[in-house]
This record gives C-alpha cells, structure tokens and sequence, in this order.
C-alpha cells in the first residue's frame, strides 16, 4: 500500500502534480536613476544614454571615449551595461568577470553602474552592493557639496591614506 504525505490545507509541493510551478529566483532589472552626469563627461555620456535605455547611443559613446575613462575598470563595468541594456546576460557576464572593484572615486553615477550590473548579474539587491552618494539633479552643479566625510563605496574598499601635506619652500 502507497503512503500519501500529508500538508496542510492550502499548501503546495514544488513536486506536486496540479501543475503548479516551483518558486523561482528573484529577476532584478537593468535600472539607472537619472542625474547630472557632466562631472565625468566620457562615462557620463555612456551613463546618461543607458539611464535612457538608448544602447545603441551607449556603445557609441563608450567606443568614442573609453580610452580616456578615468580607471580601465570602468570600461568593463559600463560594456557590462551596455550588454543588459540590449539583454545579452551573457556578454554582459563576460565583461563584469573582469571587473576588480575598487571604487567609484565618489562619482554617483559609476557607483550606481556597479550596483545595477551586479544586482542583474549576482541575483542581489542594489542595496545589498553598497551605498553610493547621493544622485545630483540634473542641471544642478556637477559636484556634490563637501560634508568632510568621505563618500561611500559599494561593498568594502580599503580606506585611502591621506596624501601628505607638501612642505614649504623657502
């Protein structure tokens, strides 16, 4: 005699046969906020164009500039972007696998990149990859105003050593 399993009323099997689908692993989208991006002009351009959803415009960008991207990290971050921009996971992937993280030198915008490529490609939350300064409005000043503290970095970065203070000459 065959033994059924009990659950409660209610309930569902993954194996059941009602057809039910088992749970599946969260989908995080490809999502930028939108903000002045003059601050870097060469990935602020690439940025902007994403935070569009204009991939074609994106990658234009990125080959016109990323020869003077301020770290090579970055251009395999932002192709990164533009790979989920026009939804190949898998290009993408390949991009972000040679990305070593170091920081977004405090630019919104680079940090925001790093979050949203990372939330897609390591099934996370942004939240869960770090904290970024805040978003500046667009047609406000490029530069976020000096709190004195240093701004945040997704994951955890080494902090910087000051730099000496140069001596006088006489």
């Amino acid at each position: 005699m065959r033994r059924r399993r009990l659950r409660a009323p209610g309930s569902r099997d993954a194996d059941a046969a009602d057809g039910a689908d088992p749970p599946r692993k969260k989908r995080y989208d490809f999502s930028l906020p939108v903000g002045e991006t003059s601050a870097d002009v060469n990935e602020g351009n690439v940025y902007a164009a994403l935070a569009e959803g204009d991939c074609p415009t994106a990658q234009s960008n990125l080959d016109a500039t990323r020869q003077n991207f301020r770290e090579p990290n970055y251009v395999h971050l932002f192709q990164a972007g533009v790979h989920l921009c026009e939804k190949d996971q898998g290009a993408a992937k390949a991009e972000y696998d040679q990305v070593v993280w170091q920081g977004s030198n405090g630019v919104w915008f680079i940090c925001e990149m790093y979050r949203a490529v990372g939330s897609v490609l390591k099934g996370r939350s942004k939240a869960s990859l770090g904290k970024c300064p805040p978003t500046i409005p667009i047609g406000s000043t490029s530069l976020p105003p000096e709190t004195g503290e240093p701004a945040a970095t997704p994951e955890t970065t080494p902090e910087a050593t000051p730099e000496p203070t140069p001596e006088p000459t006489s």
